[in-house]
């Protein structure tokens, strides 16, 4: 699935040529599925925000495919578990929505957006 979604790196191994390959957020790295939804310091900084937001004090899962399979919460109740989940699904929708952005309509970073959309 995470192969799927058109990051700059899939698209040059589909032989597509990109003018930058780096992420949009924070410039550094490649833009991989996984940087982008995950070890991007950008992704970082908002999952940790997700994570205080909704009270977990557990280490986070870096690998962004094993954290879709595995995001239930065992010391949470299944009310705080539904709302991980859809503040999961909700975030990652926005960081790709906002990477979209930068990189097709020439936006500007704005994490403090991310965020709020995904609290709503």
């Amino acid at each position: 699935m995470l192969n799927r979604l058109l990051s700059k790196v899939n698209l040059q191994r589909r032989r597509i040529t990109v003018s930058c390959n780096l992420c949009p957020f924070c410039r550094m790295e490649e833009e991989t599925v996984q940087h982008i939804f995950s070890t991007c310091v950008v992704a970082h900084r908002l999952w940790v925000k997700c994570y205080n937001w909704v009270g977990i004090k557990s280490v986070r899962n870096y690998d962004i495919a094993n954290q879709f399979c595995n995001f239930y919460v065992n010391a949470m109740s299944k009310r705080s578990n539904f709302v991980w989940k859809g503040m999961w699904m909700t975030l990652a929708l926005e960081i790709w929505k906002h990477r979209n952005r930068i990189v097709f309509d020439k936006g500007k970073l704005d994490e403090i957006k991310i965020f709020a959309m995904t609290q709503l």
